[in-house]
């Protein structure tokens, strides 16, 4: 067991990079970040040198308000940014889009909490936990206790602020109807290394408890109103639109990123390694092999085809986005679709290829075989589930009810008591 805590010296101001300078940066660090992928396995986390290196490219702040020192780069420079970096290794690309996007989320919070998030600088990482196990969230005076579990934070070694979310319940261990975000420093939570996994082993995705920790009513946040249109930290930067949107739709997409980087460094390391190999049980080259080619061609045709549908996608959202317009529940359903077959057609990319690398690719240390490994932990995402999204999808084709149709105006909540911009009141 460890406990969390700030590990970098804090930068109080940043170049404000544009989005080609941005994917310049990633790029110049995809070899340097190949030969440590690794040892960021080994270590089940990112390694100290790979945080600061990101720090440095600005890749950690893409959402970050520029008010802050961020860049406060429009949709899809996230996802973008990391397709780049997964090609070297998917759990830095991960730590990038799915952990560093939690910047665009304190974004969204008020004046008071991001002052206080962003006092020591833009350079910081906020972990998240969503997977409530034991975890609860016990309203009492002027704030709330914290105590138990919740899992998947990845990034957690590295963490400056936590954020969990769940069920409030009041001291008697009745509901109170809010579902809330808790905020609190990463040095109050306990970091517990329970990631022995299959893939996506350097995002150390471990799990965090909470003991006792007392949360104050400014860092309670309303996580319905936290994530719907107009949230309370919109009205501080206008130019953006992923303050001020829904964020669902854009919450649930950041991940494709990794998703078709990793295929497509998969497919790269494939072809550098299959054009000079001998196969052990012949003299003939493994490129020379009729199915070789033809399987390799099939694989090319799947990443095509998902670009093409990534890059449809992220045009949508960056639309739908820029014109202040709300996803609507049936296009939430069609995000849900494309968003699970890019991942549907880069895993069976991969797969192909490391199936036909015989016993050579059922080594750990084959690139092939580790982001093989990284695409299926990534497919187990709600995000990409297929029954749930393809489900939904083929019952609006039908005219039947999918469960999503008030997305974008889900049903008022009553508590007994909630939380507006981050002060308690009465309902």
């Amino acid at each position: 067991m460890t406990t969390a805590k700030p590990k970098y010296a804090r930068r109080k101001s940043h170049p404000r990079l544009s989005y080609d300078q941005l994917m310049a940066n990633a790029t110049a660090l995809v070899p340097v970040l190949e030969k440590r992928a690794q040892a960021a396995e080994d270590a089940r986390q990112l390694p100290r040198e790979t945080m600061e290196d990101l720090y440095d490219a600005g890749l950690l702040r893409v959402l970050t308000p520029a008010a802050y020192g961020g860049l406060e780069l429009d949709w899809p420079a996230l996802p973008d940014a990391a397709r780049v970096i997964a090609r070297a290794c998917p759990s830095t690309a991960w730590i990038i889009a799915v952990v560093g996007g939690h910047s665009g989320i304190c974004a969204r919070f008020s004046k008071e909490i991001q002052d206080e998030v962003f006092a020591d600088g833009p350079d910081q990482l906020y972990v998240t936990a969503s997977a409530q196990t034991t975890g609860t969230i016990v309203k009492v005076k002027d704030g709330a206790r914290l105590n138990g579990v919740w899992r998947f934070g990845s990034g957690s070694d590295h963490a400056d602020w936590m954020m969990v979310t769940g069920e409030v319940m009041d001291e008697a261990g009745k509901k109170t109807g809010l579902h809330a975000r808790a905020l609190c420093r990463a040095d109050q939570v306990e970091v517990v290394d329970t990631w022995h996994v299959a893939g996506m082993k350097g995002t150390g995705s471990k799990d965090l408890n909470f003991k006792d920790v007392f949360v104050p009513d400014r860092h309670l946040i309303d996580q319905p109103e936290n994530f719907g249109a107009s949230p309370p930290g919109a009205s501080l930067h206008p130019d953006c639109y992923l303050y001020d949107v829904p964020f669902v739709a854009y919450f649930s997409s950041w991940l494709l990123g990794p998703v078709l980087g990793s295929a497509e460094g998969a497919y790269d390391a494939y072809l550098s390694t299959t054009r000079g190999r001998v196969g052990a049980m012949s003299t003939q080259t493994v490129a020379q092999i009729h199915t070789v080619q033809e399987r390799l061609a099939e694989s090319f045709c799947e990443l095509d085809a998902a670009r093409a549908l990534y890059d449809k996608h992220n045009r949508y959202l960056h639309m739908k986005g820029a014109a202040r317009e709300n996803i609507r529940p049936d296009e939430f359903v069609e995000s849900g679709r494309e968003r699970t077959y890019i991942g549907r057609l880069c895993f069976n990319a991969a797969h192909r290829l490391v199936r036909q690398m015989g016993a050579v690719g059922i080594f750990d240390t084959n690139p092939v075989q580790r982001h093989y490994r990284d695409l299926n932990v990534m497919q187990n995402q709600l995000a990409l589930n297929w029954d749930v999204h393809m489900l939904n999808f083929g019952r609006r084709q039908l005219g039947l009810p999918t469960g999503m149709e008030r997305i974008d105006n889900p049903p008022p909540a009553k508590p007994a008591w909630g939380l507006l911009n981050g002060k308690a009141r009465k309902v």
